[in-house]
């Protein structure tokens, strides 16, 4: 994947929910209630992701709003007893798999490719699918590494899942999301994404190419390698982390009392790949995308 780093890329930040649910399917709130409440807290991007259904969306954007059809659907995992969740953006309304698929789970996602969409591969923690039961996956753009509602039984994160991806090479970019089906599970985790327009393909693109980094409070200003050294800016925050592959990395910490706002380090020899982990004193997190060095 060719990554395009967001902090470098002309364009406006859009903050964005890409994984959410409504009473179409087992969401407790209403389509039109649902983009209100997310209208309200001055998203740009919602997309709305039932369980096995679309919903009727065109026409429900806005000039601040873009609202994105979409779906959620669960091919049979082979190395598991259970499922693999996953998330189709920007599939046409009344989409739906061939009676075989379910069986197949890279066919499932190309055939949301070809239906004008792609896939993001949801909370592989919640699932409790190991990699090695989901590397042979092809074709998504990103996965989760923030889910709102797994918090519930503390497996919001897939840090980890998303590490061992990268280490085998795998760069893939994550997104933080809801996963809303009540009130108290939205507006926890969001994506921002860097974009010159507010439309579907933009949003797709920004997905393809990582630009954008995912959070649930802090902000990330800056983040970029420059003569050698790792740079990054950011709000207040406890704690920086720098992650390379395996035991590669380094930690920015304040001094007593303090918050730390930006932090640099030599980028090492050794390091095929860094991003960045922010913590805040809330032990709120931001994380960056990537940035390949080899």
């Amino acid at each position: 994947m060719n990554f395009v780093n967001p902090f470098a890329r002309r364009g406006q930040w859009h903050k964005a929910n890409l994984h959410t649910h409504t009473t179409t399917s087992d969401g407790l709130v209403t389509l039109s209630d649902r983009i209100k409440q997310y209208a309200k807290a001055d998203y740009s991007v919602l997309a709305i992701t039932d369980h096995h259904k679309t919903n009727p969306v065109q026409g429900l954007s806005t000039k601040e709003l873009l609202i994105i059809s979409g779906i959620e659907y669960h091919p049979r995992c082979p190395h598991h007893p259970g499922v693999h969740h996953l998330v189709g953006l920007n599939v046409p309304e009344g989409f739906g798999f061939p009676e075989e698929y379910p069986a197949d789970a890279n066919a499932c996602i190309q055939a949301v490719r070809k239906a004008g969409g792609e896939s993001i591969l949801a909370h592989p923690f919640w699932c409790g699918h190991r990699y090695d039961m989901f590397s042979y996956l092809k074709g998504y753009i990103a996965m989760e590494v923030f889910n709102s509602t797994c918090d519930y039984i503390g497996r919001a994160e897939s840090n980890e899942d998303w590490s061992h991806l990268l280490d085998a090479g795998r760069y893939v970019p994550a997104v933080a999301v809801d996963d809303a089906h009540r009130n108290d599970d939205a507006l926890t985790g969001w994506t921002m994404l860097r974009m010159g327009r507010l439309n579907a393909e933009s949003v797709l693109d920004a997905l393809r190419t990582g630009c954008f980094y995912s959070s649930t409070g802090p902000e990330i200003r800056d983040f970029a390698v420059r003569r050698g050294h790792l740079e990054i800016e950011c709000s207040d925050a406890a704690a920086i982390y720098l992650m390379a592959q395996n035991s590669g990395g380094s930690r920015g910490l304040p001094t007593r009392g303090k918050s730390i706002r930006s932090y640099r380090c030599q980028v090492a020899k050794h390091w095929e790949y860094v991003r960045a982990v922010v913590v805040d004193k809330q032990g709120r997190k931001a994380w960056t995308n990537p940035i390949i060095l080899k």
